[in-house]
This record gives C-alpha cells, sequence and structure tokens, in this order.
C-alpha cells in the first residue's frame, strides 16, 4: 500500500546523510521546503535522495541551511539563556514524499480502554453533535513554536474529528500555559477545565516536571503522579468528560536542564492509565521510534530543546487519532 509522508522535518549537519523516516518511492520524488512554507528546495540541486537506503544529503552549493553554523553546534550540556539563536527555525527544513506501507507493520496503540464517557464521546461525534475539547498541559500542549495552530496536535485533531464524523463540529478551548508543571495543572483544573464540562480532555504534563536543577527535578516523579491522578479524579467528580493522558516527547539529550528521566515520567502516565482504565496517547513511544528510525533531536524540536516540530505535532496526533480508531473496533 502506498502511503504519503506529508513534511517530514529534517535539519541538516554539513554533508551528513539524514535518514528518512521511510524509504521514499522514486517515481515520486521527495519535495522539500524551508520550514513555515519558505524556499522550495529543488532534488539535484539543493540535496540528493538515496532511495535504496532511504537517505537525504545536501549537495555542494545548497541553499538548505548547514546545522554547523548554528551556534550550539558542538555545544554539550548548553545553557539556551546564554545562546539568543538557540533555536532550529532557520535551520528546519520539511519533505514530502511516497513509500510503501508494509501490510501489518504499521505501529498500533495497547487496547483501548472501553469507558462510558468515550462510549458518548464517540455517539456524540457518530450523531453529528457539537464537541467541546478543553486542552490542559504546558507548552506543547499550547501549540508554542508549531508554525500554524492548525498543525499543532489539538488542532490536527479538531480538523480530522470533524472530517471522520460529518456534520460533528469540535470548539477547542486550549487552557495550556506554557512553563507550567504537573503542579499547576492540579491548582487550576477545575476553575479553568471543569467548569467548561467539555466533552473531551487531553492532559499532557511531564517536560517541565523532569527538569532537573540543582534542587533536583521540578516535580518529583512521585508527585508528578500524585498530581496527574489528582487531575483525573477532579475532572470525574465535577464533569462528564472523556479523559485522554497524553506522554510528552524527548527533550533535547545535550540540554542543560534534561534530566533523562523523561522516560519514567512516561512510565507513571502509562500506569495511570492502565490502573485507571483511561486511554494513554502514547506520544513518547512514537518519539522513541523515530529516534530509533535514525530522526535527530534537532529534526525533531524546533526550538531545539524540548518543542515539537509540526511535524513532532504531527506524532502528538497520530498517537491520539490512533485511540480514536482502535477504540471503534472494539
Amino acid at each position: 500500500m502506498i502511503k504519503t509522508q506529508e513534511a517530514e522535518s529534517f535539519v541538516f549537519t554539513g554533508w551528513e546523510k539524514q535518514k528518512t523516516r521511510y524509504v521514499p518511492l522514486r517515481h515520486g520524488g521527495v519535495k522539500m521546503k524551508a520550514h513555515a512554507g519558505g524556499t522550495d528546495y529543488a532534488e539535484g540541486v539543493d540535496f540528493e535522495v538515496d532511495y535504496i537506503a532511504g537517505h537525504i544529503v545536501r549537495t555542494p552549493g545548497s541553499r538548505i541551511p548547514d546545522w554547523t553554523s548554528h551556534p550550539l553546534s558542538g555545544v554539550r550540556a548548553f545553557d539556551h539563556t546564554k545562546f539568543p539563536a538557540y533555536t532550529n527555525y532557520d535551520y528546519a527544513v520539511y519533505a514530502t514524499y511516497e513509500y510503501e506501507a508494509a501490510e501489518g507493520k504499521e505501529d498500533s496503540p495497547s487496547e483501548v480502554p472501553e469507558t462510558a464517557y468515550m462510549d458518548a464521546l464517540r455517539e456524540n461525534l457518530s450523531s453529528g453533535g457539537e464537541i467541546l475539547f478543553a486542552v490542559l498541559g504546558d507548552s506543547i500542549s499550547a501549540g508554542f513554536d508549531a508554525s500554524d495552530s492548525g498543525l499543532a496536535f489539538f488542532g490536527r485533531l479538531s480538523a480530522w474529528l470533524e472530517r471522520s464524523y460529518p456534520g460533528c463540529r469540535v470548539t477547542v478551548e486550549n487552557r495550556a500555559i506554557g512553563g507550567e508543571t504537573s503542579e499547576g495543572g492540579v491548582s487550576r483544573v477545575l476553575t479553568d477545565i471543569a467548569v467548561l464540562h467539555p466533552d473531551l480532555v487531553t492532559i499532557g504534563y511531564g517536560m517541565n516536571d523532569q527538569n532537573r536543577y540543582e534542587h533536583g527535578n521540578g516535580v518529583s516523579l512521585a508527585d508528578y503522579e500524585r498530581n496527574i491522578r489528582e487531575m483525573i479524579d477532579i475532572i470525574g467528580q465535577s464533569c462528564e468528560a472523556a479523559i485522554i493522558l497524553v506522554t510528552p516527547c524527548e527533550p533535547n539529550p545535550l540540554w542543560k536542564h534534561t534530566s533523562g528521566q523523561i522516560g519514567e515520567y512516561a512510565d507513571a502516565i502509562r500506569r495511570v492509565g492502565k490502573e485507571l482504565q483511561i486511554p494513554v496517547a502514547d506520544a513518547h513511544a512514537a518519539w522513541i521510534r523515530e529516534l530509533e528510525a535514525g530522526k535527530s533531536p534537532e529534526s525533531l524540536l524546533i526550538n531545539n530543546i524540548n518543542h515539537p516540530s509540526d511535524y513532532g505535532h504531527f506524532l502528538y496526533f497520530e498517537a491520539i487519532r490512533k485511540i480514536f480508531q482502535q477504540s471503534e473496533r472494539t
């Protein structure tokens, strides 16, 4: 089956080969452009594609920015506050291509818990009802650094739901706050989320909780898990909303405040979801698969620290979308 990989993000370093997530088909070629719809780059002029191994490399004289000129190139344990130009905005490019998807090889989520609120949400969607989708979380959930809100995971999800369930209308109330930890989520989930009486709530914390400082992590792992449970409990007692927990992506391992424990925070969400029968959109697992397939942290993180590129937000969206697709089959 032929599929299209749309706007896969890359950051090119010198003449290093960048691995594509899938092996592109030669007949369609690879289309590449700069971040946020900028310059169109030409195959054979700005880059070459290995259609056997699935690699892309810059050509001599390429117009594609070279990350070796980035101020953080070669810097370890960097403090971004000391580098005004620390982001990857000027270096990110996006490639679109077709690939052959092997039958039965697509990543699939774990079994989705059956809950009354998810059933009610599906019924409302199927009947063409109006859905209020409330987003709770940190800067990732707020959509920071996505080139457009429609390309952030919540924008992609709302558009997909309206396409998939004709007649339904999805309104997004984004109450996520940049820099917030799960402690902030607990303090305002009642006043900012439950009072809306939403049909769907996504909870996405962990990135700031895991940040390492002199005193330790921003929020300890034990407190983080307790906070996630408390948010779920408050929502459950205050309104009838389907809840989806979202695991966080991996931060840049070279960033000063990366604790190296983000996987443990993701495990805490999985543990809570399994125990309380709450669906988990495992963006972290999807992120790990990308890294294992050869994607670089710089290619996935548009701010070079902890904010997903547009493609990274697509990975988040895919993790949530699969919950709906899986639940429809159960």
